[in-house]
């Protein structure tokens, strides 16, 4: 039974993650008080990891104000692009509205799309027409793939040619119902430095054979793999996100969340082998949850993430090139991401949205949680690092959270109420965990030692410090040691220094148990003889008083 130190201390930490999770407190450089989670699940106190750097509006970028930007991208060339969703260019028409922003890492402007050259493919315009005049393709739908400007992009993605650095830009065009591709020729020395983006490629709405007619075609974020494959992510798709050859032909669906295993299915597959069959097309299908959002790593593997409060499955996916969740075999898809417990708060429940996802070179992946503010970061092995960010109106809290980029050892979040770019710098503290995490997942346990024992001594709450210096002490034969670091940590841990330090014990400790043993069995022998030896002389006295009795009967 827990004790009342315990008691009082689980009671405090969650009070004071639940009160940090609703409000936002004012600080020099850090308007939101730092927690994280212990072994048991627990929100418990512990230092910052990233503190506000700066705040950056598109005044700040040279571009005016920005209007509901809903995503950012750092291409490979360090280069910052927004997708400005809600601009109104001055001389633009009603389905004008748009555009994307670029600058350099320093958020310097170094130009701005609002426009978009068709005559590059021509080819596809050709049979576009010829679509609307067979009647195949409405004169509305038409003028949307074929539309010079942008209508509402809602993602952004850049591929970076390693032979020439050339950059294919790639826009979700949500209204427009298209994708476009595009590159940049000039640069047009105005106010806001504009570029006409040469179009090479649109993808637009598969065939209908293909494709349901009734479901909606309005992209909302893009993605490119190293194969030149396009993926988009629809959110009315629930087979997973779409995705395209180079080319621009539909090649089928990619990455589908599974159907979470709800009473309501349990129940429904049980119905469903004892109904005919076709009561059980009467019945209501169970679909998965939508994607909401992905990213790419340097080794092709693609993340998703699913924004739906109501979801537990597949939060979280790393995918290969096949579309298998790798993260279900290594058991990584059972753990909690975002806040691990649901909150309830002034008659409000609160439960973490995941809307955005992003994974940097070292395969650092940030989560952005769309109900409470927060970024939450982890390792490539899913274990949590920092919890930062939160709900408000200092810098450093946010309205709306629509996107989050890192670039080196900064992360950089998109608020699309605010219409700003926040910048988070690492702190000391931060810059020591990723030096210890780094070194403990090469394996170099030993390394990690020092930098983990500095964690612990700036925040004794820092539960996975004690983990890499158990760690430490199991590969340097310190079984004793790493058995007390294991001890309210890890389970597993613990298990495996108790099983070295007892083979040690037992093989140092060899002669004196091999003498105990033959006293044992020399004491079991000596004892069994002697024992027979009495069991024998009563035996005979027994004999004897029986022969002594019946020659008295006989006389």
């Amino acid at each position: 039974m827990p004790s009342i130190k315990r008691i009082a201390v689980r009671v405090t930490a969650a009070a004071m993650a639940a009160a940090t999770l609703m409000t936002s407190v004012a600080y020099a450089d850090e308007p939101y008080t730092g927690y994280n989670y212990d072994w048991w699940g627990d929100p418990v106190p512990s230092q910052n990891g990233y503190v506000v750097d700066k705040v950056y509006t598109g005044a700040d970028m040279g571009v005016g104000a920005l209007s509901e930007p809903s995503d950012m991208f750092f291409s490979d060339n360090e280069d910052l692009f927004i997708a400005d969703t809600s601009y109104k260019p001055t001389n633009g028409t009603d389905t004008a509205k748009g555009r994307i922003v670029v600058t350099d890492s320093k958020f310097n402007l170094k130009y701005t799309v609002e426009s978009l050259d068709l005559s590059g493919i021509q080819d596809w315009l050709d049979y576009k027409q010829s679509e609307l005049n067979t009647g195949v393709l409405s004169q509305a739908d038409y003028n949307k793939i074929t539309n010079t400007s942008f209508n509402g992009p809602t993602g952004v993605f850049v591929d970076v040619d390693t032979d020439d650095g050339t950059e294919t830009i790639y826009v979700a065009d949500n209204a427009n119902d298209r994708v476009v591709a595009f590159e940049i020729d000039e640069i047009n020395d105005d106010q806001y430095k504009t570029a006409v983006g040469k179009v090479t490629t649109v993808y637009t709405r598969p065939p209908s054979n293909m494709y349901d007619s009734s479901v909606t075609f309005n992209p909302s974020k893009v993605l490119v793999d190293a194969a030149k494959n396009v993926y988009v992510c629809i959110k009315s798709i629930t087979k997973g996100a779409v995705v395209f050859s180079k080319e621009g032909d539909f090649n089928g669906y990619f990455g589908a969340n599974r159907v979470e295993a709800t009473g309501e299915v349990l129940l429904n597959a049980f119905w469903k082998l004892i109904f005919s069959r076709e009561q059980a097309k009467r019945m209501r299908r169970s679909v998965p949850v939508e994607i909401s959002n992905f990213d790419i790593d340097s080794d092709n593997f693609i993340y998703t993430v699913t924004e739906s409060k109501s979801a537990e499955t597949d939060i979280l996916k790393k995918l290969n090139s096949a579309g298998t969740n790798i993260y279900t075999n290594l058991g990584y898809s059972d753990y909690t991401f975002g806040d691990a417990l649901t909150k309830w708060y002034r008659g409000q429940t609160y439960s973490s949205q995941i809307t955005d996802i992003d994974v940097d070179a070292n395969g650092t992946i940030n989560l952005l949680d769309l109900k409470t503010g927060r970024v939450f970061q982890y390792d490539d092995e899913c274990n949590l690092l920092f919890i930062f960010g939160g709900i408000g109106q200092q810098k450093g809290t946010f309205n709306i959270v629509n996107a989050v980029e890192s670039l080196g050892d900064r992360v950089y979040v998109l608020d699309g109420r605010k219409c700003s770019v926040t910048v988070f710098k690492q702190t000391e503290f931060g810059a020591i965990v990723h030096q210890a995490m780094d070194l403990f997942n090469r394996g170099k346990y030993e390394e990690a030692r020092g930098p983990w024992e500095e964690v612990i001594r700036r925040d004794s709450n820092y539960w996975f410090a004690y983990i890499g210096l158990g760690n430490a002490y199991l590969n340097e034969g310190d079984y004793e040691t790493a058995m007390k670091y294991f001890y309210y940590n890890s389970r597993s841990g613990y298990n495996d220094a108790f099983k070295s330090w007892r083979m040690n014990f037992i093989r140092d400790n060899f002669t004196l148990f091999a003498v105990i043993i033959l006293v044992l069995l020399a004491a079991i022998y000596f004892i069994s003889v002697w024992r027979g030896k009495v069991r024998a002389k009563r035996n005979a006295e027994r004999e004897r008083l029986f022969k002594e009795q019946n020659k008295g009967r006989e006389d």
